[in-house]
């Protein structure tokens, strides 16, 4: 009998934008929102509300098509929370925190579940991958804020 391995994985990036504006940005899930960090997976948005968001992701790999299914619980106005499941099953809890001087962090946890224990990612590694993912959707959030005239 397998054991599911479950491992914990800590990211925090920090953003030149008022929590608010970041909270509404980062939750404002959109078909194409995995083309800024070159992602190839495509969203159907199954549920919509001010609570919860829900879609399929659907991707290539290895000559297959993937789906997953994501649900988002919305807790405004700092944080919210991922289950994602399919694909992959991971768990990610979503926090901001006012810096002041329009500067917010966001501090986000993901618990990701292995069949196998061969399949487990570096902790380093991943979390390399995905701040580098969130420095890119950084970069667009800022650009937003800018164009948005409120500072």
């Amino acid at each position: 009998m397998r054991q599911t391995v479950i491992e914990t994985y800590n990211v925090s990036k920090t953003f030149d934008a008022p929590l608010q504006f970041v909270f509404d940005w980062c939750t404002d899930f959109r078909e194409d929102d995995g083309k800024m960090v070159g992602a190839e997976a495509k969203r159907h948005f199954l549920e919509r509300t001010d609570e919860r968001v829900v879609w399929v992701s659907k991707h290539e790999e290895g000559g297959k098509t993937v789906e997953g299914l994501r649900a988002v619980w919305l807790d405004p106005p700092d944080s919210w929370h991922l289950d994602a499941s399919g694909d992959t099953r991971e768990l990610g809890d979503y926090q901001l925190t006012s810096l002041g001087e329009n500067k917010t962090r966001l501090d986000m946890v993901f618990q990701l579940s292995y069949d196998d224990p061969k399949d487990v990612r570096d902790k380093k590694e991943w979390e390399k991958e995905v701040t580098e993912e969130w420095d890119i959707y950084g970069k667009y959030l800022e650009e937003d804020y800018k164009k948005s005239g409120s500072r």
